[in-house]
C-alpha cells in the first residue's frame, strides 16, 4: 500500500533563519518591508489562511522582485488552494533564482504528480535528488510515482536509497515492502513490514499490510494476528476486518469471519467487497437467503461485480430458482467470469 506525504514546507520559517538572505535593514528599508510582509505570509500559512498567504508573499515579491523564499512559499500556498498550475509558475521561479533549490524541484514534482504528469514529476524528484543527494523525500516520492508506472524495481531502488538516507523512514519502509510483494518477493515484503512497524508502531496500514504479505505466503494465524493489530490502533478500519475475515474464511473459521465482515460493512455501508464476502460465508453456512441478500447488496453498489452475479446465482441454484441462476451466471460469464461459463442453462 503506497503512502503519500502531504506537501512540505520545508522553508516556511521566519525569515530571518536564512542567514544567505541577510539583509542590512538600515539601508534597505523596501528589503525590511518585503521581509514583513513575507513573515505575515508565514503566519497566515501555518494558520490555514492560504488566500491571506499568497496575498502577503505577493506583496513581498512586489516589493523585492528577486525574493527566491517568497516564490517558494506563495508555490506552496497555491498548492493548498489547488491551484497547481501557478504553483508550478512559482517553482519555476524559485528554481531560476536558485538553481541549487532542492525543495523547489522536490514540491514542483509533487506539484506535476498531483496533476497527473508523472513522468514530469520523477524528472523533478529527479533534480530534488541530483541537486541535493541526501533529499530522502525526493527518492521517496520517485518511488511512489515509479510504483504508480509499475516500475516495481525501480521503485525499490529509491525507496531503499530513502531507508538508507532515513533508516527510521517508516513510509519507506512499508512501501519498500509493497513494491517488493508486486515482485513476488514476500519474505522481503515481510521483513520490510516489520522494519517499517518497528520504526513506527502506530501505523495501522503497515500492519494491515503485513498480514495481507503473510496471507499471500500462506502464513494465515499470522496474518490474522497482524489484522488484529491494525483494528487495536485503528478501531473503524473496516478494510483490515475485511481482510481479517478473509483469513479467518480461509482457516475455516466461519463465524469469526462472518463477525469481521459484518463488522466492515456497519463500518462503511457501501463497501462492495465485505457485502460479498459476507454473502460466500452465508453460502457456506447454508443460509441461501440471507447469501442472495447480501449479493444483492453488492450488486447494487456495483452493477458490474461478476463474483456477486455467480455467487448469487449458485445461492438461487440451492433455492431452486434456476431461471434466475441461470441469468445470474449468464450476467457472470458476459462480465468475465470464467467459472460463470462453465455452467449450463437450459
Amino acid at each position: 500500500m503506497i503512502r503519500k506525504l502531504l506537501f512540505a514546507g520545508v522553508l516556511l520559517l521566519p525569515f530571518g533563519i536564512f542567514a544567505q538572505d541577510t539583509v542590512k535593514v538600515s539601508t534597505l528599508p523596501g528589503n525590511q518591508e518585503a521581509e514583513k510582509a513575507y513573515n505575515s505570509g508565514i503566519s497566515k500559512f501555518q494558520s490555514r489562511d492560504y488566500a491571506g498567504a499568497v496575498a502577503d508573499f505577493s506583496q513581498a515579491i512586489a516589493l523585492k522582485a528577486d525574493f527566491e523564499k517568497a516564490f517558494y512559499n506563495r508555490g506552496l500556498a497555491k498548492i493548498e488552494l489547488k491551484m497547481d498550475k501557478d504553483a508550478i509558475a512559482d517553482f519555476d521561479k524559485s528554481l531560476s533564482l536558485n538553481p541549487a533549490a532542492d525543495y523547489a524541484a522536490f514540491s514542483r514534482g509533487q506539484a506535476k504528480n498531483a496533476g497527473g504528469d508523472v513522468d514530469g514529476a520523477i524528472a523533478d524528484f529527479t533534480l530534488a535528488a541530483t541537486v541535493n543527494g541526501k533529499n530522502e523525500q525526493a527518492y521517496y516520492h520517485r518511488g511512489v510515482a515509479k510504483f504508480g508506472k509499475e516500475d516495481y524495481k525501480g521503485a525499490v531502488e529509491d525507496f531503499s536509497m530513502a531507508v538508507t538516507l532515513k533508516p527510521d523512514y517508516a513510509y519507506a519502509w512499508n512501501d519498500r515492502g509493497s513494491a517488493k510483494r508486486m515482485l513476488k518477493d514476500l519474505d522481503g515484503a515481510i521483513s520490510d513490514y516489520q522494519q517499517a512497524a518497528k520504526a513506527n508502531p502506530a501505523l495501522a496500514f503497515v500492519y494491515n499490510n503485513l498480514g495481507s504479505a503473510r496471507r499471500e505466503k500462506g502464513d494465515l494465524k499470522g496474518a490474522v494476528d497482524a489484522y488484529g493489530t491494525a483494528i487495536s490502533l485503528k478501531q473503524d478500519y473496516y478494510i483490515a476486518y475485511n481482510n481479517r475475515g478473509s483469513a479467518k474464511h480461509d482457516l475455516n473459521d466461519v463465524s469469526g469471519a462472518l463477525a469481521d465482515f459484518s463488522r466492515a460493512v456497519e463500518l462503511k455501508s457501501d463497501y462492495v467487497f465485505a457485502w460479498n464476502n459476507r454473502a460466500a460465508v452465508k453460502y457456506k453456512q447454508k443460509d441461501y437467503k440471507g447469501c442472495v441478500a447480501d449479493c444483492d447488496k453488492a450488486i447494487s453498489l456495483k452493477a458490474d461485480y461478476a463474483e456477486a452475479y455467480m455467487n448469487r446465482g449458485i445461492a438461487k441454484e440451492m433455492l431452486r430458482d434456476d431461471y434466475g441462476a441461470c441469468n445470474d451466471f449468464k450476467k457472470a460469464a458476459s462480465l468475465g467470469n470464467v467459472q460463470a461459463k462453465a455452467y449450463v442453462c437450459n
